[in-house]
């Protein structure tokens, strides 16, 4: 018999009548409430399950033993991580996007179909796609409209149009819009002719149109799909929305600017050898391997090595168009344990949705054993205006007891610092690596300090007490 205790239940369950999730220590329990279980054991008897868990499609489970009053429990693997869509790259969601639909392909196929299309129900794990909610499924009737296309749209289409169509940034707009993006405010912001596009004209454009004559959302989605979904009509419908999906691609300029996008990066080649070779001794000699965290990836240089040492490597960046690079390369990976992810860590992930409490900040999802944080200091400092005090403080919150923080301090003399104080006076006049190092002091034990060769950079080894 399992005990799940209820003080783990996850913030976001309470959406959903049929079922709850529970962390447990190395697993996640999803309780499945009697109002569901006529539809579970319908949807078992189908082959469903085995077939998309076979096909890497949903995450696997298994029923247990049961001593609770809920109808059933099933339990499956604990994900390394946790991401938002408002956390991944274009190709990211991209592929989130078509993998919902080859769900729902799946479902088709066994007589079922999706009743949530949320992005939400997407996770990455040895990176690529996986379906999580795993009652998310109904026995299809064909007299009804798909509920689920009104979201599919709003959570995927709307995000991916926007950031192939005005600006790759755009993806970040789901942090507000937590039930997807308003189609009428797509529609007014996407470029004018895409109103003529075959796919966006349609499931964009006039959607938004049919939730404005109708005034209602859900009357709205039924008059779109006022044509019977019988036999492979809403085959019909998937395949219409992977055509659009496909067709959205990143401007060739941006993908262009790539190749020399961090080639500046004020090292000669002795002092970045000598760079990494520390910093891949400091990790090697860690013993806690659990999970490390790359601020400021980039191309993912030290993420490489750090998934040679650590279970699960998040590779964090700033920029959406580095997160892509790096992404677009890994996916080609059988297996791996590096997550790349779009980061701000001047404006990291808020809690949002009900009571702010549905989606979780980084700093609740992110306990770290090793946290590298190289030439990022200056960037915080100077042009986000954190001093050094907050700047310590915020990763004592992410990294857990005994772990390792390898630190980068750029002095003011640096040729990157002088460019970004070239635009302005520096705020912070007891900027030095003195200051530095009594600061973070008061959160973790300096260890170690290493002169990069070649540099006047220094990089700071602190442990957390």
């Amino acid at each position: 018999m399992q005990h799940i205790d209820i003080a783990n239940l996850c913030s976001g369950s309470f959406r959903d009548p049929s079922g709850a999730v529970y962390l447990g220590d190395n697993c996640v329990y999803r309780t499945i409430n009697q109002c569901y279980s006529e539809e579970w054991e319908k949807i078992k008897q189908t082959g469903f399950f085995e077939s998309a868990i076979d096909k890497k499609l949903i995450i696997p489970f298994e029923e247990i033993d049961n001593n609770c009053e809920q109808y059933k429990i099933l339990q499956s693997p604990l994900l390394p991580f946790v991401s938002y869509p408002y956390e991944w790259s274009f190709g990211q969601y991209k592929d989130a996007a078509l993998h919902t639909l080859d769900v729902l392909d799946e479902c088709l196929k066994f007589g079922l179909v999706l009743k949530d299309a949320t992005a939400y129900n997407i996770q990455f794990l040895d990176g690529k796609p996986i379906f999580i909610d795993l009652l998310s499924f109904e026995v299809r009737d064909i007299h009804k409209p798909w509920e689920a296309y009104l979201q599919f749209c709003k959570h995927f289409l709307a995000p991916l149009a926007l950031m192939a169509k005005r600006s790759v940034s755009c993806g970040r707009m789901m942090e507000t819009w937590i039930e997807g993006l308003p189609l009428d405010l797509v529609s007014s912001i996407l470029p004018w002719k895409t109103k003529f596009s075959a796919s966006l004209g349609i499931h964009i454009h006039m959607h938004a149109k049919m939730q404005t004559k109708y005034g209602d959302a859900r009357k709205a989605k039924s008059k779109v799909q006022s044509v019977s979904l019988k036999d492979d009509a809403l085959l019909k419908l998937s395949q219409s929305l992977r055509y659009a999906i496909n067709s959205l691609e990143l401007p060739k300029a941006l993908q262009t600017e790539w190749g020399d996008y961090y080639n500046d990066t004020n090292y000669t080649e002795r002092g970045a050898e000598d760079k990494r070779n520390y910093l891949e001794k400091i990790a090697s000699e860690n013993p806690q391997k659990n999970l490390a965290v790359d601020l400021g990836a980039n191309r993912g240089v030290y993420s490489r090595f750090l998934s040679q040492y650590y279970t699960n490597v998040l590779a964090l960046d700033i920029d959406y168009l580095a997160v892509e690079k790096f992404y677009r390369v890994i996916k080609k990976e059988e297996h791996t344990n590096i997550l790349p992810l779009v980061f701000d860590l001047g404006n990291p992930s808020p809690n949002i949705g009900w009571a702010n409490k549905e989606r979780m900040t980084f700093i609740e999802r992110c306990k770290a054993s090793y946290v590298s944080a190289l030439a990022l200091v200056h960037h915080l400092c100077f042009t986000a205006g954190i001093p050094l005090f907050k700047i310590a403080e915020y990763f004592s919150t992410i990294i857990e007891k005994n772990g390792i923080l390898a630190f980068e301090f750029v002095p003011l003399e640096d040729s990157q610092v002088q460019r970004l104080l070239a635009v302005r006076e520096n705020p912070f006049p007891d900027y030095n690596v003195s200051s530095c190092i009594a600061e973070f002091s008061k959160f973790f034990e300096l260890t170690e300090q290493h002169h990069v060769a070649d540099s006047k950079r220094t990089i700071l080894i602190f442990k957390r007490g």
